[in-house]
């Protein structure tokens, strides 16, 4: 029987189990080894994971850097804007060199490369599509490697490098841009405001372009923080399609003021309009709040106030105001950066003519820091003496007779009238110095550069050309033309382009009828104003006429109102009054204030006439051949100047600065404190506009000893005052006889339009027709193409740019200023025609307050409708205009505020439009400022 075992659940034989344990250890070997596998492969699934995520972590880390890269290197791109114009070999190497911030376990590769050089091209899309702008191409490479790991990153950026002119918006504003006219107002052109937009209107303002802010859009409350309800809610801005759309009170990008987080204590607060983005749409991005505010180019590092593109360069010797208020000299440190040298129109190229109260403050005469002028000649003292000992040797304070006065060089037999310096002398003994340059640019620097050609332009003239009076016949008034070593009267200072002082002040008896102690006034049809001394035989010493002693060297025998040369005459500074400077408040009651008809000193301007179409009879060659010789010019070049000598970039500017009286020599009259302590700088003397503390005591101190700014309660007889130049820096230039102006029109040849600017750190006075005839239709408003010279087939391309810009009628005159500077019914404005951009500043604005100065809208700085300024009372009578409207600083000489219109204006029917000719590139006046933008074409990663 076989040997069997049971077990208790089953019966098995014992054999069986024998083979069954052989089997069992070849399967668990057999598990064994699968188990072996499964980790091996786990393992090496973890390991590879692992070596995957660091990777990854690697490349990550390295694509970081490389967009870090990219990004220095368009940093450091866009610095180069800050101290130059465009970039040069040095600029690129510097940014291929330049470190990655925060990323130095890496090697950078860094390549930037110019794809397409500098063009003109149309934008063809964004917030700027239809302008056109001066455009290059720029691709930037890097490669990031990572040190420790070798992991590489290669990313590549493309972009356009854009400088678009700016009068090719019709209105650009880098402060608040504020609307709220009364009549009918539609301009035209592209809209923008580096801050906010406050619109209201109280018929139609209609917008057909886009209109931006980089700010808020404000339809509810006025800067001055007035409601809506004051003008109303006519405002009209076309959609895509063309249609007006309406915007209400309650659809700006805020309700209420822009300070949705208040933290401004000078503007309206508000809140955010949570139905924004639907109202927007409504426009189809024809309106916008919180663009990418426009930025010039010299608000580089140093973030330099736009007031800089007028003011004199600053350079070693000239005399500056530091932050305390003390007079103190510039040094190397503070002159200016290359950016900032090349955009002021002072350097730009072209005519240069400034003036002030000494040699060295003119530009180049003076030598080393400080005061010192430099030996040997370098401008002209108009006050001195009538002609320097020698060439080498500097001018003297008078003539031994006593008297003062430069002589203009004779231009071969045409002498100008000598300067009465005596008039000009007026403040304890200033002097007063004039320096005319070429300005061109270095083409080895890159800077500007001048050359003195005082003595040239001065031998045209500096007196206005007197009339000769002839009624029914008859002789009125001649000056004596044997005088002038003249055969006939009409050359007598004919030739002058700048124009210091008169015989002749057409207008009615500024003393309203009294006897005048400075002035007589005939009536030959037209009324003229003169200054006449004794008559007879001369006698020696000075002969004093009303009170005011002028040496017998200017006096001029003439026929005044008889049929013999048997009075004396004596040429008298260039003054006019301006209401708006001269009143601290157009609600105050004049007759009590200023009783017995005087007139405060603060109104009273010091002109400095430029003769345009004289300026245009210079650059046109009419006069070569008859400069004078032997003058420091003449002597470099080795022969006479000819208009060929002055520089051209596709036309002129002709840029004015008058610092007679300007204490602290920063270009700016110190009064801007016009609604209390503006600046946080308590200067001595400031207080002029009777601001008073709560308890009635003025806010600054009064110091009668500063001379830059007059007290309003200091007053003029009005006689006096327009006759004699005075020791404040109340200056201004003047803009005459410019119906047509310099240039060259060939429509026919593209590029070859010579444009004309003029600029001013002055304010700048338009009188009468500017750059045109008048226009020949008078829709309104009246098309561009409508606008008409008098013998040219197109405009020439022109700006006026300033510290402020007035527009005087053909219908002004001086008399009547100082006859009637509060009688707004007794200036009457004549139609004007103007067509040329403006730059200039506007009046500040505030929250309602107290003080409140002004007048008309409190606070405020009268709008975009009033950015061009007025003295007149025009009515029912035309302004047609046509050009480009730019805001971007405050002004600083013409800087009182706004005031309308009891006393200083009534405005104009603004029959105005934007000059759609400066979408043109051809036809940009010379000078125009652009600003840059970057915009991004292309960025891709490149598979190494």
């Amino acid at each position: 029987m076989k040997n069997t075992r049971w077990h208790l659940d089953s019966v098995e034989p014992i054999h069986s189990r024998h083979q069954e344990r052989g089997s069992a250890t070849v399967i668990a070997l057999l598990i064994m080894g699968l188990l072996t596998v499964f980790v091996s492969l786990a393992l090496s699934r973890a390991s590879s994971e692992a070596m995957l995520m660091g990777n990854d972590a690697a490349e990550g880390r390295a694509f970081n850097a490389a967009q870090a890269s990219l990004e220095t290197m368009s940093r450091n791109f866009n610095k180069i804007y800050d101290i130059r114009l465009a970039p040069i070999p040095s600029d690129l190497t510097g940014i291929q060199n330049a470190a990655v911030p925060g990323f130095t376990g890496y090697t950078f590769n860094q390549i930037i490369t110019a794809t397409a050089t500098p063009s003109q091209v149309v934008i063809s899309g964004g917030a700027f599509q239809g302008l056109y702008a001066t455009r290059d191409a720029w691709r930037l490479d890097t490669t990031a490697t990572e040190n420790t790991s070798g992991v590489q990153i290669q990313l590549t950026r493309e972009f356009y490098n854009n400088l678009v002119p700016i009068f090719q918006f019709g209105i650009f504003y880098d402060d608040n841009m504020e609307f709220h006219p009364g009549p009918k107002f539609a301009f035209g052109g592209r809209v923008h405001s580096n801050a906010s937009i406050f619109l209201m209107a109280g018929t139609e303002l209609t917008f057909d372009s886009r209109v931006t802010a980089a700010a808020q859009i404000v339809p509810e409350v006025a800067r001055n923080g007035a409601p809506w309800t004051n003008w109303n809610e006519n405002v009209f801005i076309k959609n895509a399609s063309g249609l007006p759309v309406q915007l209400r009170h309650d659809m700006g990008s805020v309700r209420g003021g822009p300070d949705f987080i208040p933290n401004d204590p000078d503007m309206p607060d508000g809140t955010r309009n949570p139905s924004w983005i639907s109202i927007r749409a409504l426009f189809d991005g024809n309106l916008d709040a919180e663009v990418k505010p426009l930025r010039l180019p010299i608000k580089g590092v140093d973030d330099q106030d736009y007031i800089e593109l007028v003011k004199r360069g600053k350079e070693i010797g000239s005399l500056y105001k530091d932050t305390a208020g003390a007079i103190v000299p510039v040094t190397v440190a503070t002159a200016d950066n290359a950016v900032l040298a090349k955009e002021r129109y002072s350097n730009k190229t072209g005519v240069r003519i400034s003036l002030a109260d000494s040699k060295a403050k003119l530009p180049g005469c003076a030598s080393g820091v400080g005061t010192n002028a430099i030996a040997g000649p370098c401008g002209v003292r108009l006050d001195g003496a009538k002609v320097r000992p020698a060439l080498n040797l500097p001018w003297g304070a008078s003539e031994v007779d006593g008297s003062k006065g430069y002589q203009p060089l004779p231009m071969g037999a045409y002498i100008a009238t000598r300067l009465n310096g005596d008039r000009l002398d007026q403040s304890n003994g200033r002097e007063n110095w004039i320096k005319v340059e070429l300005v061109s640019i270095n083409t080895g620097t890159g800077l500007p550069q001048a050359q003195d050609v005082t003595e040239e332009f001065l031998s045209l003239g500096v007196t206005e050309q007197p009339a000769k009076v002839l009624v029914s016949g008859a002789t009125k008034f001649e000056i004596d033309p044997l005088l002038y070593n003249h055969t006939a009267l009409t050359g007598t200072d004919s030739r002058s382009v700048i124009k210091l002082q008169r015989f002749l002040m057409p207008g009615p008896d500024v003393n309203n009828g009294a006897a005048s102690t400075y002035l007589s006034t005939y009536n030959w049809t037209t009324q003229y104003n003169l200054v006449l001394t004794n008559t007879g035989t001369l006698v020696p010493g000075p002969v004093v006429d009303g009170g005011f002693a002028d040496s017998l060297a200017h006096k001029k025998r003439a026929r005044v109102d008889s049929a013999v040369l048997d009075k004396w005459v004596v040429p008298f500074p260039i003054e006019m009054f301006d209401t708006r400077e001269g009143l601290y408040n157009d609600s105050i009651d004049t007759a009590v204030t200023y009783p017995g008809g005087v007139v405060p000193r603060s109104g009273v301007m010091s002109v400095v006439d430029i003769d345009v179409a004289n300026m245009r009879r210079v650059l046109s060659g009419a006069f070569n051949g008859q400069y004078p010789a032997g003058t420091p010019f003449a002597l470099a070049k080795g022969s006479a100047f000819n208009s060929t000598d002055v520089p051209s970039a596709n036309g002129w500017v002709l840029y004015v600065s008058d610092r007679r009286g300007d204490i602290d020599f920063d270009g700016e009259y110190d009064m801007e404190d016009i609604y209390g302590n503006n600046d946080g700088i308590l200067q001595a003397g400031e207080n002029v506009n009777f601001n008073k503390d709560a308890g009635g005591l003025p806010i600054l101190d009064v110091d009668t000893t500063w001379q830059e700014a007059a007290m309003y309660s200091e007053t003029f007889a009005p006689d006096f005052a327009s006759v004699v130049d005075h020791k404040y820096y109340r200056r201004a230039v003047r803009l005459i006889n410019g119906t047509v102006l310099p240039g060259v029109l060939d429509m026919t040849t593209p590029g070859n339009t010579l444009g004309f600017s003029v600029a001013s750190e002055n304010g700048v006075y338009v009188k009468g027709n500017y750059n045109s005839t008048g226009v020949s239709s008078y829709d309104n408003p009246t098309s561009p193409r409508n606008y008409l010279p008098i013998d040219d087939p197109a405009q020439v391309p022109a700006s006026v740019v300033g510290d402020a810009v007035m527009i005087l009628s053909n219908g002004w005159n001086d008399a009547q200023s100082f006859r009637y500077p509060f009688s707004l019914g007794n200036r009457r404005a004549t139609e004007t025609t103007v067509r040329a951009a403006i730059l200039a500043g506007d009046a500040m604005s505030s929250l309602s307050g107290i003080p409140n100065q002004g007048g008309g809208d409190l606070r405020l700085n009268g709008g975009v409708h009033n950015f061009k300024r007025f003295l007149e009372n025009w009515g029912s009578i035309n302004l047609n205009y046509c050009g480009s409207l730019i805001n971007l600083f405050n002004a600083r000489n013409n800087n009182g505020a706004f005031k309308c219109c009891n006393n200083v204006y009534s405005p104009p029917i603004r029959n105005w439009i934007f000059d759609t000719s400066f979408l043109d590139p051809s036809r940009l006046p010379p000078g125009t400022p652009a600003f840059q933008f970057v915009q991004v074409t292309g960025f891709q990663r490149v598979n190494l």
